[in-house]
């Protein structure tokens, strides 16, 4: 999706958004509105009660006179006068029969007439309260409380806020397709401005090829998060311009090592193929190219086995073993390579050790450190031991060589590094032993430490996860 589709897309998303915030918000207020209105007409209706409740202390009682109202009548004149307070008044007359009157302090009561004789007091006021909904429907509001003898009913008209409410909700109608405009006009503008170092992230990201690795992205943007993305892309960058470096020296290195035993065995070729050869000569040449054939055939399989394990196609078989029988092994094979040389292998008494990784591949690694002690350690001493940290094992190779310079202690595990060429080809090594070393150790989820010391000698450690005892079957 390109920068431009990308915000249209927001803008129709964010505007749809604000468009239903912005209705929603207009549907709030209204609504907060008309029932704010409506607590308000109550307290009024409660307050008028009140004070009518409070005056009842006034009323002259005049039933005796005649004359009388109809519910319907009375009803008719509450509602007409736009909010009107209605008092009735039970009474008990000879006989037990009960009548109920419309009462006022400034007028004579009357009798409510027209209804059944055999009414009762909450009978008429169903009848009353019937009559003014049937008039005020939602006009107006009413409010009914009894007190002894007495009916208050007090009606208030609800035209005082419905006609502010209909204003309100007019004014939301027209205001809300300006502010949904306005909003859409804001959002596009919002996401252009949010878009735009994007945008220059992904030209940037686009004018960067195979010939450009060394080339990295403006930061900062002016945005944080674009800021942070240019980050991570100049770290992804840094990282692949690292891996590509590798490769290439990897490339070089690998050409430069198959192309000696190949120019050595084309020149073997060219002297075998020459006249005049006596079969003692052509033999020790093909003898040469043997030799040759082999140091490349292992080169290649070591080869191999680093693109399997960096690829994490290696099999390994993951398990608890006996850490110190895979040590003893190897001490004996390091005592034969040692045969005829001032070195003496040693190995710390130490309480049987258990790691969980791959036996097979670990015996590989240690014999690669081992075999690397006996090349650089003309005499002295060759030492295995064994040490702990927290939850890993270690098996220490210690030799009394020439140690390793400072500077080449972090190179010692790149592949084809030599610390010195001539000498480290004579005798026999591939640069590759260390490097594989620290391959298998990471796939059986370990690693190796080194600590040298020029002139002293030096130490390699493998770090492999420890395991209690395998159960005996």
């Amino acid at each position: 999706m390109s920068e431009r589709r990308l915000g249209t897309v927001l803008t129709r998303r964010f505007t749809r958004v604000a468009w239903t915030g912005l209705a929603a918000y207009a549907l709030l207020v209204v609504a907060l509105f008309a029932v704010a209105a409506e607590m308000a007409l109550r307290r009024s209706l409660e307050h008028t009660a009140d004070l009518t409740q409070s005056l009842l202390g006034a009323y002259r009682d005049s039933t005796t006179e005649p004359g009388g109202v109809m519910p319907s009548a009375l009803a008719d004149r509450l509602v007409a006068m736009g909010g009107q307070v209605v008092i009735t008044r039970t009474t008990t007359g000879a006989g037990g029969r009960q009548d109920v009157y419309f009462v006022s302090a400034d007028m004579p009561a009357r009798r409510l007439e027209g209804l059944p004789s055999s009414a009762s007091p909450d009978d008429v006021r169903r009848a009353l309260l019937t009559a003014i909904a049937q008039r005020a429907r939602w006009r107006y509001r009413v409010l009914h409380r009894a007190t002894g003898a007495f009916d208050i009913y007090v009606v208030a008209s609800r035209e005082s806020y419905v006609l502010a409410l209909a204003a309100l909700v007019g004014a939301a109608a027209l205001l809300l397709p300006a502010a949904g405009f306005a909003v859409a006009r804001g959002a596009w503008q919002a996401v252009a401005g949010a878009l735009r170092p994007l945008e220059r992230v992904a030209a940037e990201t686009r004018a960067i090829g195979p010939a450009e690795l060394g080339t990295r992205l403006t930061s900062p943007t002016g945005q944080a998060e674009v800021t942070e993305l240019a980050d991570s892309v100049n770290r992804m960058l840094d990282r692949v311009d690292r891996a590509h470096r590798a490769l290439q020296a990897f490339t070089a290195d690998a050409s430069h090592e198959l192309r000696t035993p190949l120019t050595h065995l084309r020149a073997q070729v060219q002297w075998a193929a020459a006249e005049g050869r006596s079969e003692a000569e052509m033999r020790e040449a093909l003898g040469a190219m043997e030799r040759v054939l082999d140091q490349t055939a292992k080169l290649v399989e070591e080869l191999l086995l680093i693109a399997r394990g960096e690829n994490r196609q290696l099999a390994l078989a993951l398990a608890p073993f006996d850490l110190t029988a895979v040590v003893d092994e190897v001490r004996e094979i390091t005592e034969a390579m040692a045969l005829g040389r001032d070195l003496a292998v040693q190995a710390t008494a130490s309480p049987r050790r258990w790691a969980r990784g791959d036996a097979n591949r670990t015996r590989h690694v240690l014999l690669n450190l081992a075999s690397n002690a006996v090349r650089y350690t003309p005499s002295g001493t060759i030492a295995f031991g064994f040490e702990t940290n927290d939850d890993m094992v270690g098996v220490s190779v210690r030799d009394t060589g020439p140690g390793i310079a400072p500077e080449h202690v972090e190179r010692i595990f790149d592949r084809f590094f030599r610390v010195d060429q001539s000498r480290s080809r004579d005798l026999g090594g591939s640069g590759l032993g260390l490097a594989i070393a620290r391959l298998l150790a990471e796939l059986q989820g370990g690693h190796i430490t080194v600590a040298s010391t020029p002139g002293e000698g030096s130490t390699f450690t493998l770090w492999l996860p420890a395991s209690p005892p395998a159960p005996t079957p």
